[in-house]
């Protein structure tokens, strides 16, 4: 943490280069000394390490099929339609709170803030951009809504975990964080109202929104047509299917759109010449590196770049270096050591909560891993919860207010980094403004020391 943090201060955004993963490989080394010291076998902090690495290898799929993504939706123009389009609807008086409210949807009909943020959250990126507002405030009204959808869908692959961990039906688990979860949007929305008024009284303008518009319409051929896309990967995600392949398959559509819709546009990128070998170089340059248009004006050229599954590596290689600071930290029992204090103090609802709560952040911090931070925790806490006469509700509901939320907050776990890199947005910069996140845990620790609905085991006769 003392080197992460001197990271931030001394690098500010460089830190995802490689100081942060440099650094969390020094952690493990001398995490590996003390094992090492303490008769832990080298084989094992081995093995530890490599389970840690194959958690996260479903992440590293997904973070490499976002990128793809991404490259072909931006050479088919179906996030310039979706900027343009909302350029033309949207207007920076409204625009925080309804970022919320929009990922906040899709998150809640797809159950994925991964996927909402990989495709509307990277267009809400855009508009935002071309509209004068900090990227921070998008990127964390973005992030608020998204992980309000994959906290409370019972489509969300953690809502089901943190039920079933702590052995609760879906159902109840869902109604029952309503108490917490719906106070703590409220709040998120009213600080980006409060957020919108620094917006206006900055000055702000929207003198470039019609030029942005005006290029990205002789640019691409915009058309709705494209947008069935978008509809069709939600479509497919609400239906379940395995997440890299509904990415890999909104890929491979894109470059099917860009072929049919952007003709003039693939003509400029294959330097007037279209043929077979330009058109395959181009596509797939898309999906894998970097295209920046040229269009004269610098800013639109970030805004229309694309960076493709190269634009990825620096998260991938952050979570590879997270993984093996996690496994040196669960195979030489660090934290079993931490576990063991924390339940030692737990005797009433309140400190049960609490200890709940932090453990989760703490385990979000050192195991790198959102699943692994619901899971663990809620299996050293069950027994202790009914052994108090809690319903396992309760700790379903604090599994999800702690360790899913505040994933994302966390620079080098899988759901910040990877948040960070789709977006564009450093995790140390949205985190402020990613309201609903950090209101979360604050909330539920409100409910329960105020003693609000804690519900007791009813014991029949």
């Amino acid at each position: 943490m003392g080197l992460i943090f001197c990271n931030v201060i001394i690098l500010s955004d460089d830190t995802l280069g490689g100081a942060n993963q440099l650094s969390l490989l020094v952690a493990a080394a001398v995490g590996a000394s003390f094992a090492l010291y303490n008769k832990v076998s080298w084989d094992k902090l081995m093995g530890g390490v490599i389970k840690a690495i194959t958690t996260s290898f479903p992440a590293i799929m997904i973070l490499l099929m976002v990128g793809a993504l991404s490259g072909a939706w931006m050479l088919s123009g179906i996030i310039p339609t979706m900027i343009y389009w909302g350029l033309e609807i949207l207007r920076p008086t409204y625009f925080l709170p309804a970022c919320v409210v929009i990922t906040a949807a899709v998150s809640l009909a797809t159950g994925s803030s991964w996927s909402t943020c990989a495709t509307v959250g990277v267009a809400l990126i855009g508009i935002g951009s071309a509209m004068g507002i900090n990227e921070a405030y998008s990127a964390g009204a973005i992030i608020s809504g998204a992980y309000f959808g994959d906290k409370i869908s019972p489509l969300s692959d953690t809502t089901n975990l943190a039920a079933a961990v702590a052995k609760t039906d879906i159902f109840v688990h869902v109604k029952y964080m309503l108490q917490t979860t719906i106070p703590s949007l409220t709040l998120a929305i009213i600080g980006f109202i409060v957020l919108t008024f620094f917006i206006q009284n900055s000055g702000t303008s929207l003198e470039n929104v019609s030029q942005i518009q005006h290029t990205i319409n002789e640019m691409y051929n915009v058309n709705m047509a494209l947008l069935l896309v978008v509809v069709l990967v939600i479509f497919l995600i609400v239906k379940k299917m395995p997440p890299v392949s509904v990415l890999f398959i909104g890929a491979l559509l894109g470059i099917f759109t860009a072929l049919i819709f952007q003709r003039n546009y693939l003509t400029e990128l294959c330097g007037g010449t279209l043929n077979l070998s330009n058109l395959y170089g181009v596509c797939t340059r898309a999906l894998f590196g970097k295209i920046l248009p040229q269009t004269g004006i610098p800013e639109i050229n970030d805004l229309l770049a694309t960076r493709g599954m190269a634009g990825m590596l620096n998260t991938i290689w952050l979570i590879i270096t997270a993984m093996i600071f996690g496994g040196i930290m669960d195979a030489g029992r660090f934290l079993e050591r931490i576990t063991q204090a924390i339940l030692s103090i737990t005797k009433t609802p309140q400190t049960l909560v609490s200890s709940v709560t932090g453990t989760c952040i703490l385990f979000n911090a050192t195991t790198a891993d959102q699943y692994v931070s619901i899971v663990v925790p809620g299996n050293m806490f069950e027994n202790a919860f009914q052994k108090a006469g809690l319903e396992g509700r309760l700790l379903s509901r604090t599994l999800e207010d702690s360790a899913t939320v505040t994933s994302v907050l966390i620079p080098w776990n899988t759901c910040g980094a990877t948040q960070a890199s789709v977006l564009g947005v450093a995790t140390a910069t949205y985190f402020p403004y990613a309201f609903f996140c950090w209101i979360s845990p604050l909330m539920t620790l409100f409910f329960v020391w105020m003693k609000i609905g804690i519900k007791k085991i009813v014991v029949s006769n």
